[in-house]
């Protein structure tokens, strides 16, 4: 996934949280938020509560890795 397939502004991470839908569990939080494009896009925020920051970095990896896996449909914005 290049530059073009994720989300770098606070600006765009805001609206998803303002204008999207959420599911949760105890693991994972997930926002979403249609935006009609022909790709979607992914932003990931990982809680200092994780841990320190090569543990924090090690799951941003381990997502990036599954949604590169696993195929979504094009149009949403995801956080």
């Amino acid at each position: 996934m290049g530059p073009e397939g994720r989300l770098r502004k606070d600006s765009e991470f805001e609206a998803v949280r303002k204008r999207g839908r959420s599911w949760g569990s105890d693991l994972l939080v997930l926002r979403t938020l249609s935006i009609g494009l022909p790709r979607s896009r992914f932003g990931y925020l990982v809680s200092k509560r994780i841990g320190r920051a090569v543990t924090r970095n090690r799951v941003r990896r381990r997502l990036r890795e599954a949604v590169r896996l696993v195929s979504v449909a094009p149009g949403w914005d995801l956080v």
